[in-house]
């Protein structure tokens, strides 16, 4: 018996939207939305983990793989003993991660991956100025220098191509992000149609 999540990855630049349709998935019935910067920020700030992720975040550094995956691992179990998540049932749509290859190797003892979507444009000009409205709007100091948001998306540049390799090219779908939010819609739920039938 397979005991392991049922699970669909979202990658993507800062402001590429993996927390907008990571929600979106999530209220569909039988997906569960995880998010990482989520998790991250409902961390009490005064707490001495707390504290030590907020600092990396405002830096737009990773968190420490082996910190960010027991919280993932310990936030699911939660999601799991309260009814919110029905591993055997639902599928886990993850926002956040796997962000680095160790990461990845992590999450393979516990997840089966179905589909990876990743969702990006050519044109990353326009998603740093996403992100300086998010800022304005939600009041998302991490969103706020721009400094910050460029060291981010050098960062995620230089993980990405690694953590990808980790998985087969076959399992991934491109999402473009610069076309209308129904057609982008279209596009998720036409690759998870395909990718999760086959599941037992």
């Amino acid at each position: 018996m397979n005991n392991k999540y049922n699970v669909v990855l979202l990658f993507g630049p800062p402001g590429s939207g993996k927390g907008t349709w990571g929600k979106i998935l999530g209220m569909m019935p039988g997906f569960f939305h995880v998010s990482t910067g989520d998790m991250f920020r409902m961390l009490n700030v005064e707490s001495k983990l707390g504290l030590r992720v907020m600092e990396i975040i405002r830096k737009g550094e990773l968190v420490p793989d082996d910190i960010t995956f027991n919280m993932w691992q310990e936030h699911v179990k939660n999601a799991v003993f309260v009814g919110s998540f029905r591993p055997q049932k639902d599928v886990l749509v993850l926002d956040g991660l796997p962000r680095t290859k160790p990461q990845a190797e992590m999450l393979q003892s516990v997840a089966a991956v179905r589909a990876i979507l990743k969702l990006d444009c050519e044109d990353h000009e326009i998603l740093i100025e996403r992100l300086h409205r998010r800022a304005v709007l939600e009041g998302r100091g991490d969103d706020a220098n721009e400094a910050i948001i460029r060291h981010r998306f050098e960062i995620y540049n230089r993980q990405i191509q690694q953590t990808l390799a980790f998985y087969p090219r076959d399992m991934m779908a491109y999402i473009d992000v610069t076309i209308p939010p129904v057609r982008i819609l279209a596009a998720i739920g036409n690759v998870l149609s395909k990718s999760l039938t086959s599941m037992s």
